[in-house]
């Protein structure tokens, strides 16, 4: 049997297992007023593969690189590769005269230790083959070219996500020369996306060395620049390539080695396991996260109704829960670290998949945790939003439907990002102290 969910309007002045007992009598009951921290049981999974192809719909997508060192997280090494597409196309005459080729990128992400950062050199190389046209993964990668088109230095900004940077970097050798030959003759390699890759698949952006931070490159505002003029001309015309979302495979490989950190109990994985200090972590975009069990506030409040029928012939009627809040007290972010993204919690299968139902007209609809305080989204999600120092939402419904047994309720739940899509685009990370993720209660017993 459910308890009823009772609105009543209190303030509470210290935390407390009885906070209030009011003079008032609804009919001849007087109400006692409770508060109560119920610690939340999680393990941690790391999984196997991660989703780190750009999309049409992504948002907020980076070409991350570079190489980040945290004591708690590890070693994490990013490397970009990516298709460029055809851009404008302007008209090449026999007259004008090539100038340079310039790779224009824009930095707008950082993630790392900013007081421990130091500068990295980025190498920008060209493919060896074209891309498969597929979908791709954290671990896959792409062979290039053992010489570089260009190499560039970058230090470590941890304000670029406000600020952004943009970088202009010629690049050397003969691609350039022979882009504006194919121009200036109108040759058919530059008609068409398909013909240009097999001309030059694309480039790779990578660094092998350790510098504390990886860097992100937006690729909407990449562009690669051919710049040419007639030699009467004081300036130059550009003929420019870009990395389009709906015709250009672009991918990051996202590797971490957690040796040496409270993680190193990882060895499987897809299969769950617990920090060596008990800690609360989640990495999105190495594909770890924590899986949460809300089984503990449901066994409370039977418990409660339990003992109520125990002593009062079954009369479970005098429990009122006003409210129950998941909470998550994250630490605090080191200097430069972005707020994490919103965070979903997803019922999941054996393989960790999300699990999902199938509406009346056939669409599948994932199974989340329902918060009472966020508005869902129109695929039926519930993004929890993150502050400085918690995630924090209302669950009392939530609850309500796992002590009613429904069967579309999940207790464990799998918490990362709403969109299985967004997993790669950056390395946003959560972390939080055992005794910080909790469930409040608060509840009602009339006497």
């Amino acid at each position: 049997m459910g308890w009823l969910l009772w609105l009543t309007p209190f303030l509470f002045s210290c935390e407390s297992d009885e906070i209030l007992s009011l003079p008032q009598e609804p009919g001849d009951q007087n109400l006692n007023l409770y508060f109560t921290d119920i610690p939340l049981s999680y393990s941690l999974v790391q999984l196997d593969s991660i989703f780190t192809s750009r999309t049409s719909n992504s948002i907020d997508y980076h070409l991350l690189v570079g190489n980040s060192r945290s004591e708690l997280f590890g070693n994490v090494q990013a490397q970009a590769f990516t298709e460029l597409t055809l851009d404008t196309r302007t008209e090449v005459t026999a007259e004008d005269e090539f100038d340079s080729l310039v790779l224009i990128l824009v930095n707008d992400y950082f993630y790392g230790d900013a007081s421990r950062a130091a500068d990295q050199t980025i190498g920008i190389y060209q493919l060896a083959d074209t891309l498969a046209r597929k979908s791709h993964y954290s671990q896959d990668k792409a062979e290039f070219l053992s010489d570089p088109l260009a190499e560039f230095p970058l230090s470590p900004n941890p304000d670029v996500d406000s600020s952004p940077d943009t970088l202009r970097i010629p690049l050397v050798g003969s691609l350039g020369q022979n882009l504006f030959d194919l121009a200036q003759a109108n040759a058919e390699t530059l008609q068409t996306d398909s013909a240009f890759r097999l001309f030059f698949p694309g480039i790779a952006l990578t660094s092998p060395v350790e510098s504390g931070f990886v860097a992100g490159f937006n690729p909407d505002l990449l562009r690669l620049a051919m710049y040419f003029s007639t030699s009467d001309e004081t300036s130059s015309t550009s003929y420019t390539f870009d990395i389009s979302a709906n015709r250009a495979i672009t991918y990051n490989n996202i590797e971490a080695d957690r040796s040496g950190t409270p993680l190193a109990s990882l060895v499987t994985e897809d299969e769950t396991f617990d920090a060596q200090d008990g800690g609360f972590y989640l990495q999105l975009g190495t594909g770890l996260t924590p899986v949460l069990s809300l089984q503990p506030v449901a066994d409370f409040i039977k418990n409660i109704e339990d003992s109520i029928g125990n002593i009062n012939n079954s009369d479970r009627s005098r429990l009122r829960v006003n409210r129950i809040d998941l909470y998550i007290g994250t630490t605090p972010l080191g200097e430069g670290q972005p707020l994490p993204e919103a965070i979903v919690g997803f019922g999941f299968e054996e393989d960790f998949s999300i699990k999902s139902d199938t509406n009346s007209i056939g669409t599948l609809i994932p199974r989340v945790l329902v918060a009472d305080d966020i508005q869902p989204t129109r695929s039926g999600l519930y993004p929890i939003p993150p502050t400085e120092s918690v995630f924090q939402a209302q669950i009392t419904r939530h609850i309500q439907s796992l002590i009613d047994e429904s069967p579309i309720t999940e207790a464990e739940l799998i918490l990362r990002s709403p969109s299985s899509t967004a997993l790669g685009n950056t390395l946003n990370q959560i972390v939080a102290e055992p005794d910080s993720v909790i469930a409040k209660i608060y509840y009602t017993l009339l006497e």
